[in-house]
């Protein structure tokens, strides 16, 4: 079974969105982290997997080792919503 991934630009642009980002609702290490993971996803089309993570490194200025664990490691599922 594939993960799906959803439409992030559709749901930034969406207002209760931009009202749950406001009131402080949204955690947006997880947005930016879901956000790297369908971009990788994207670029794996085009790219192997090495060009793939360094240019993901260069857009997000993080080191490549950071967005390999983003993509790769194992971690429990957390929340998009800080409660």
């Amino acid at each position: 079974m594939e993960k799906e991934f959803f439409d992030i630009t559709r749901i930034r642009s969406d207002s209760r969105f931009q009202k749950y980002r406001e009131l402080g609702l949204i955690n947006e290490m997880v947005l930016r982290n879901l956000q790297i993971k369908y971009e990788y996803l994207e670029l794996r089309k085009t790219h192997n997997q090495i060009d793939s993570i360094f240019i993901l490194s260069e857009k997000y200025h993080r080191a490549y080792d950071s967005i390999n664990t983003i993509l790769f490691r194992k971690r429990n599922t957390k929340p998009v919503a800080d409660t």
